[in-house]
Order: C-alpha cells, then structure tokens, then sequence
C-alpha cells in the first residue's frame, strides 16, 4: 500500500509551522470547523496532483507571507512542493521528489487521489454537465489518452459552434459544416462509447457497494442516456446533425451529441434525483467514490490516496462504520468535526488525528 507517513506545512493556508504523522489505512482528522481540517487533505492533494481541488497557487500562501512550503515522506521517499510569490501575476513553483527538481508533476510522478468535498454532493442534483464531467474526470485518470480525446472533441465542437453562429447563408453554411460534422461524429462516436462502457462498469458495482454503505439490501441501476440511438453511431449521429441544422444555426450551438448526453442514478427503481434524500445522496455519492477508488486501483501500479472531507454528516454510526470498513485497504483520511463519533466509535482500530483536543470539542 502507498502511504504517507509524515507531512510538514510552511506557511500554507491556516498553518504557520505544522507537522502530523499518518498511518497506513483509516485516519481520522477531527477538530471544529476552522480548526485547518480540510488544509491538511489540500495539502496531500497537491502534493499528489500537482494542483489544488480549493484555488490557485497563491491563495494557498498563509497571510502576511509570500511564499509556502510542503514537505511530506511516501512510501519512504520525500516529497516536496515549493511556491514563492514572485509577483501579483508570477508564482514561482518547484516540487522536489527524492532530490531531484521537477517543474511539474508528469502522470508517472503524480499519486492517484480519489477526493470527496461537500461540494461533490451537487453532483447527483445540479446540471447533467456536472455529471458530464464526472465521468470524463474518471476516464482521464484510467485511461491515458482521453485527455487528448476530450480536448479534440471540444475544439471540434467549438468549431462548428462558431460557423452556426455566423448566420451564413444556407449553402455556404452547409459546406463550411461538412468537414467538422464528420470529425465531429468520429470524435463522438469515441467519447460515447468510453462514456457507456465506464457506466457499465459503475452499474455493475453500484447496488453491492451502496448496499454495504446503507446496511440494507437496495437496487440501485446507473444509466448513460444519449438521444442517439442504433448500430451505427456514428452514421445515426451524422444524419442527426443535418437534420437539426436550421434548428442549431437558429440557436448558434450544437444541440446534438455527447456534450448533450445525461448520467442517471436510480434507487430502487425511483430517481434519486427526485426521491433520495439528503442522507441516501450521500450515500450513493459516496459509493459512487468507493467505485472510483477501486477503478483507479486496478488502473493504477500505485495505490490510490482517498480523501474524505466532511464526510460524516448526515450519516448515522452504521452507515459511518460502513463507509471506514470499505476504505480500509486504502490510505485514506477522513475529517470531521464529531468528537462524539470519533471517541464512541473510532478510537479503536483507526488512527485519530485531532487538531484540537478532543476531550475539549464536545
């Protein structure tokens, strides 16, 4: 198992000087809110990523100063992120790893991190973008050429955006179109089709994992919904294109394709987005997380990093103990500001990180 073992912050965020320890597994970090909790899960995931899930480089230097500094010890070697404000617009940004100086983290170099932040708990209920983007995320981290897919995609698209926009005459427009509907259909018959075989592999774990997290036995399908239909994609795809061609050229975009395509979730056979309460959204989120973790892990010759910030709210103790006992494989830091919980129920057999005493957070 990958693990970090210590980590030392310098002026970063909240942290003037700061040093913790880790252990292999499940470690616990409580304290109350404003206690600098989620600064040490941004810390490891920069360290990891090469970039932070909160902001850009400069917001992560302490007030008052003009640089950071992030040193932490994985799998016995250091590792070492170093950012000076150079300017109002220049961050001067060096890691260090092992004693060699890297500008930047390659894909080889980086620690693969599963995270989940409040904010994540939007994706099941804001805007099938978002879910758009959930699985293209996923597909970046398993699959080394999708980045580049994804960008071809959307350039193409832009493209063919910009030729609607221009309110051309019709036979010129048409012309100008021909070449990027067919790169266009190339280009979507690929993301679809990675798209829809992902979703297989999450549906297929889905019920088994959520049903681990909620302590009872549920169904719950995950679906790729696409208005494009037939053995043939691409052709489907193409026919479609000429025929809402004055409907686009109307609007000035592209109404059709994968950029339009939606991620369902059902709970026992109900949408999730609109029966599951605040609780269940959590939890399928979560198991949507676990997922993604055991994905990675197989994609992966290292083993992921999973970070869980805020994740105990509205979960009760048994869905709590779930949630560690299916992490427990993985290094895996989880906050919270329940010293109750920690104290009843995670003493023993975890490793607890507070930021503040416990026995004064009650």
């Amino acid at each position: 198992m990958g693990a970090y073992t210590l980590l030392e912050l310098h002026h970063f965020r909240s942290y003037t000087e700061h040093t913790t320890t880790f252990e292999p597994g499940v470690n616990v970090i409580v304290g109350p809110n404003g206690s600098g909790k989620t600064n040490l899960l941004e810390a490891l995931y920069v360290l990891s990523h090469g970039t932070s899930f909160r902001g850009i480089d400069r917001d992560m230097v302490s007030h008052g100063n003009d640089w950071f500094r992030l040193q932490a010890v994985y799998n016995g070697l250091e590792r070492t992120l170093t950012c000076k404000l150079e300017s109002p617009s220049v961050v001067d940004k060096q890691f260090t790893l092992d004693g060699v100086k890297r500008a930047r983290l390659s894909h080889t170099q980086r620690v693969p991190v599963v995270l989940f932040e409040p904010e994540h708990l939007r994706l099941l209920r804001d805007a099938p973008s978002q879910r758009r983007d959930y699985l293209d995320t996923l597909l970046i981290k398993l699959q080394t050429d999708y980045s580049w897919l994804k960008h071809q995609f959307e350039r193409v698209l832009l493209q063919r955006n910009n030729v609607l926009k221009r309110r051309l005459p019709p036979d010129v427009r048409d012309d100008q179109l021909f070449a990027w509907d067919i790169s266009f259909a190339d280009l979507a018959e690929q993301i679809a089709s990675r798209r829809r075989e992902l979703v297989t592999l999450i549906d297929t774990r889905m019920s088994a994992v959520y049903s681990k997290i909620a302590q009872a036995q549920h169904a719950v399908q995950v679906r790729y919904e696409q208005k494009i239909f037939g053995e043939d994609y691409r052709a489907t795809l193409l026919a479609a294109l000429q025929a809402t061609v004055q409907h686009d050229s109307d609007r000035g975009f592209t109404t059709v394709g994968p950029h339009r395509d939606e991620l369902v979730v059902l709970l026992d056979g109900v949408p999730a987005l609109a029966a599951a309460s605040r609780g269940e959204m959590r939890s399928l989120l979560l198991a949507l997380k676990i997922i993604e973790l055991e994905l990675v892990a197989e994609q992966s010759e290292t083993t992921p990093l999973l970070l869980l910030d805020d994740v105990f709210s509205e979960l009760d103790t048994s869905r709590r103990r779930a949630l560690a006992s299916l992490a427990q494989d993985y290094q895996t830091l989880i906050t919270t500001t329940d010293a109750d919980a920690v104290v009843g129920h995670f003493l023993d057999g975890y490793h607890v990180i507070a930021t503040h005493n416990i026995t004064d957070l009650g």
